[in-house]
């Protein structure tokens, strides 16, 4: 059998049901079971509006949405520097020996195995970008994921 829920519990349980804190967060604060909270906020004639919880919800999804907006950006952003890289001189260093002995050559460009890795990333930084806006993507709109990026990008 559980404690009795004393009455600094109940002035705690008041307090922080006044600063809008969830009934799950106020358990967990009382170390006492969500149910044994309901109850005796319901005593005190306190309730946990769904509302005020929808709206948290909402603003929580908001804030993830604009945070994966700015990364899609960034990805996107990242592939074109990946991509300048193809087009930009790329120097090789060799280092050898006890004695120290180093060299460095400049090419008009990366090496096919550099290219390839550059590719890799720009293809890995573009699927990324991809993967965000899918999980963006409402059901509401008619044009796919990949004609809004080709929009974006200026091709279409």
């Amino acid at each position: 059998m559980s404690k009795p829920f004393s009455k600094a519990e109940e002035r705690k349980l008041k307090k922080l049901h006044g600063e809008g804190k969830s009934l799950t967060l106020i358990a967990k604060t009382l170390k006492r079971s969500t149910e044994t909270i309901s109850r005796h906020a319901k005593a005190q004639g306190l309730s946990f509006d769904r509302e005020r919880t929808k709206k948290a919800t909402e603003a929580h999804e908001a804030d993830a949405a604009q945070l994966r907006s700015t990364l899609k950006l960034r990805l996107l952003h990242e592939a074109g520097l990946f991509l300048d890289q193809l087009h930009q001189p790329y120097t090789v260093y060799a280092f050898a020996g006890a004695d120290g002995y180093f060299d460095s050559h400049e090419l008009d460009k990366p090496p096919a195995d550099q290219a390839r890795n550059i590719m890799t990333s720009v293809g890995i930084a573009l699927q990324r970008s991809l993967d965000l806006e899918k999980a963006d993507q409402k059901s509401k709109t008619s044009t796919t994921v990949i004609d809004e990026f080709l929009a974006h990008l200026g091709v279409k």
